[in-house]
């Protein structure tokens, strides 16, 4: 009895919202009034906004791929199994370098009203180094 009741339990929600976005897309897992889950799937070569919020702080988990985060510009490589936390105000955005799957949580204000976008630069020096500025 008690498994009849968990298929129809399952049976019964709705399928997950998916966003397409020109990045690639993010489905809704879990919802609550001070947290949400997402998963989050770029396409290769493609990157978020360089953005912030002010009301919430968020954890990505790499669950495939590899790509590249720049907080407050600077730039970190990440791999399948790596776990970047991104403190509330962090600049933050990720440069996919193959399909790159995150399982993104967030805690605090998850309104989409919470975020402000940045005109990231990336900069070219004499030496062949690179590094990031905001514009």
């Amino acid at each position: 009895m008690e498994n009849k009741t968990i298929i129809k339990s399952v049976s019964e929600n709705p399928q997950p919202l998916t966003v397409k976005k020109d990045w690639g897309s993010y489905t809704v897992l879990h919802e609550e009034k001070d947290h949400l889950t997402i998963l989050v799937v770029l396409t290769e070569g493609s990157r978020m906004k360089y953005h912030s919020h002010s009301g919430r702080r968020e954890m990505w988990v790499v669950a495939s791929g590899s790509g590249r985060v720049i907080m407050n510009e600077e730039e970190r490589y990440v791999h399948t199994g790596d776990v970047v936390q991104i403190p509330r105000e962090v600049r933050h955005t990720v440069i996919a370098g193959s399909e790159l799957k995150l399982i993104e949580v967030q805690i605090g204000n998850t309104s989409a009203d919470d975020k402000i976008v940045y005109d990231l630069k990336q900069d070219y020096y004499s030496d062949g180094s690179t590094g990031y500025s905001i514009g």
